[in-house]
């Protein structure tokens, strides 16, 4: 079977469901409604169903469901594609004696409403039991009273096979306990945040109406805070027919929530009348960390959950709220975060044509995708949001660097010239005019602020169409085009000479006003002259310990800047000062109130969403410095394994699933010593930089054997062909291979 149902559609074969897949297909830009670069796309899956098919008489039924294709009364603005659901389907049966039959839809088909009475992807669903038609999808079933279809006009986008993992229900919770705020009011509390529905379990009386509303939060009381909701309810109703235990769960709806409340129920729930059912793609994981330091392990559960609660198929935001959208920013500059965990090779292929496909003849790409507004001037469709669309050449950038893939450079190398030549109409003398900025800055106040109101959105704007051009220069040299990286090459060194001189105040040594987010963004793309270089570094360690007494003051884009940035030039030590944090602004400071999952604001402002991506920044510093696990050359074909030891740690695990295979790294610190463990994948080479710790006198051994002894490399050690020393590391070159270093010293 090949099919294509949208929004959303369950299969069926003989009254059996076809798969475990749910909200499919992965919602993309179904139709164009204006002229654009790139056709849109409608995907189709495919499935082998010759298990469910009978020698003789065979009944096939799909339900449909509205998800992002159709709808009445969408949230926030969200236009339909249709005014229903559609569905294209093809089964080609290939018969033992030679033969073929193929079914398609057509007019031979029927139709009829079933108990699912609304649904909206945003809203919930509702659902009358007592409307269910049993055995609909039997061969046996009598379906004279059902409605011949309609055809409708389908879309414009091209048919493409979706080849990424499909969403799935991928854990199921229990409650850890039952709140009851007031009579006949029962708040289910399940220990995590996350994305999903609940499946109910119920007796009860014919008619009898069980309401669920889902949220990530309570009241000190136990009544449900819905206050992050915004426009959207996050309500599941089920009617009961009435017919002994009865079960059910939504297949059209999605919600964002830790607690559910529950009314309506006849009797008093138990444990067992309700549980949560984690809804994601179905993508590996990657990764894996965990340190000596428990805070650090509960934000890097956080964040993995937040990221995980994300992916439905695009990188939704908001878990809670209507804006379940693809918001390119908030993605782009967390992104590296997701690949260290999750194996995202697959979903990004999908998400960059998600992308590509908003693209203008002008280059400009919307800032959401797919296209949330579609039509109108509603909402902040396209240019307003520079930074954001620089998540198009991050995210193909970061396929080539990590899996090695050239063909996604290849695919998108006209859609990213066509965006950099879009940003330079927009910037007169290299300089940028407009930008949202470093969203969500905190303020001294404790609150977070939409704009930015100390580091200036034309300079974040700037920093970023450098680094646009910087990695077209860079991706145009991969791809072998020699006259265009040597012309993006010089406009980028144009763009920086611009930067330096608008931006940097000589005076003061710091660049724009002096914030974080000033100085560490340059610092990140390498903007700032080698002679300046040590004293902006400076500047920002100051404003860090001195002014902000060890806290960051960044947003989205300062956080990203400073978790890339601050290990690199020494300041690993500060890094992890702010990471540990347990008082505003700060991951910490979300852990001490008992978060499970990263918050939209610092702070947690009322109204805001307990679970989006963008404050995720931390697992670059958890892997590439806390660990050090990096990668040296693209696909990770070289390595390198540095480890900083800073703050409290004493030990610190993690791996990582390249294309070429895991690496992985524990250290644990002694007494004078410290225990290193390596894997470095087949077919790869890695700098292994052990960490002195101040010692003296020091030596190393692996496996028992030396390979470092009075201050010079001792060669025989198999796998390891070179050493060299500097102040802090006694790095050694190795191949493939498991490795047991220790050193000692004094």
């Amino acid at each position: 079977v090949y099919l294509s149902g949208l929004g959303y559609y369950e299969l069926y074969i003989n009254g059996r469901r076809v798969g475990d897949r749910v909200l499919d297909p992965a919602v993309t830009n179904y139709d164009n409604d204006q002229p654009y670069e790139m056709p849109s796309r409608v995907p189709y899956v495919a499935y082998d169903v010759t298990e469910y098919l009978k020698p003789v008489r065979n009944a096939l039924g799909v339900q449909l469901g509205n998800g992002w294709y159709s709808g009445v009364t969408p949230p926030l603005g969200r236009q339909p594609y249709g005014d229903r659901p559609i569905l294209l389907l093809q089964l080609n049966v290939n018969l033992a004696d030679g033969g073929r039959i193929s079914v398609v839809t057509d007019r031979t088909w029927k139709t009829s409403r079933g108990p699912t009475l609304d649904n909206d992807i945003c809203r919930g669903e509702f659902y009358d039991a007592r409307l269910e038609k049993p055995g609909w999808a039997s061969a046996r079933y009598d379906d004279s009273t059902w409605r011949e279809v309609i055809l409708p006009e389908p879309p414009s986008g091209v048919l493409v096979s979706q080849i990424m993992p499909p969403v799935k229900v991928v854990e199921t919770f229990k409650p850890v306990k039952i709140l009851k705020p007031a009579d006949g009011v029962y708040v289910y509390d399940f220990g995590q945040n996350m994305s999903g529905w609940t499946r109910l379990r119920v007796r009860g009386p014919r008619g009898t109406e069980v309401t669920l509303r889902h949220a990530p939060c309570v009241y000190e009381d136990g009544r449900l805070d819905t206050r992050a909701h915004g426009e959207t309810t996050q309500t599941d109703t089920y009617i009961l027919k009435g017919q002994g235990l009865e079960e059910w769960e939504p297949r059209f709806a999605l919600h964002g929530f830790r607690y559910v409340e529950m009314t309506g129920f006849p009797g008093e729930p138990s444990a067992e009348n309700l549980e949560a059912r984690f809804v994601r793609s179905a993508l590996d994981l990657a990764g894996d960390f965990a340190c000596s330091n428990r805070l650090i392990n509960q934000i890097h559960h956080n964040v993995l959950w937040t990221f995980l609660s994300s992916l439905q198929g695009i990188p939704q935001d908001a878990a809670e709220r209507a804006e379940r959208v693809g918001w390119l920013g908030d993605t782009g500059f967390v992104w590296e975060d997701y690949i260290y965990n999750i194996d995202m090779a697959a979903f990004t292929t999908k998400w960059l044509c998600d992308i590509r496909d908003t693209q203008r003849p002008t280059g400009e790409l919307a800032v959401t995708a797919p296209k949330w507004w579609r039509s109108g001037q509603e909402g902040p469709r396209y240019s307003p949001y520079p930074c954001w669309i620089s998540t198009y050449p991050l995210l193909a950038w970061y396929m080539y660097e990590y899996y090695g893939d050239t063909r996604v450079l290849e695919q998108h190398y006209d859609g990213l010239k066509k965006m950099v030549a879009y940003k330079a109409r927009h910037a007169p003398g290299h300089i940028f005019t407009h930008g949202l900025g470093d969203h969500m800055e905190p303020q001294a106040d404790g609150s977070s602020s939409f704009r930015p109101k100390h580091t200036s959105s034309l300079l974040t704007s700037t920093a970023y169409y450098y680094y646009d051009v910087w990695l077209l220069s860079r991706t145009a040299r991969v791809l072998g085009h020699s006259d265009d990286a040597r012309h993006y090459a010089r406009l980028a060194e144009e763009i920086k000479e611009a930067f330096n001189e608008k931006f940097f105040d000589e005076s003061a040594g710091h660049y724009g006003t002096g914030t974080q987010t000033d100085n560490s963004l340059p610092l990140y793309f390498g903007m700032v002259p080698a002679a300046r270089r040590q004293t902006v570094v400076d500047r920002l360690a100051h404003d860090i310990t001195g002014n902000h007494n060890g806290h960051l003051s960044t947003g989205i884009i300062g956080t990203n800047a400073l978790e890339q940035t601050l290990g690199e030039h020494g300041l690993a030590e500060v890094m992890f000062g702010i990471v540990t944090q347990t008082t505003p602004p700060g991951w910490g400071y979300q852990v001490e109130r008992g978060a499970t999952t990263i918050w939209e604001t610092w702070e947690g402002e009322p109204g805001h969403s307990m679970n989006m991506k963008m404050f995720g920044s931390t697992e670059k510093f958890f892997y590439k410095d806390l660990a050090g696990i990096a990668l040296a050359a693209p696909g990770f074909h070289r390595i390198t394994i540095k480890p900083r030891i800073v703050g409290d740690l004493t030990w610190v695990k993690a791996s990582h699933n390249t294309v070429r295979g895991r690496v992985a790294v524990h250290w644990r610190k002694g007494e004078g010593s410290l225990a290193m463990q390596v894997t470095i994948p087949a077919n790869t080479t890695a700098k292994v930089s052990v960490p002195t710790m101040g010692l003296k006198n020091i030596s190393i051994n692996e496996s028992g054997k030396p390979a470092w002894k009075d201050g010079s490399y001792v060669a025989g050690v198999a796998g390891i062909i070179g050493g060299s020393r500097s102040a802090n590391y006694v790095t050694l070159d190795v191949g493939s291979g498991s490795y047991s270093f220790r050193l000692t010293g004094q």
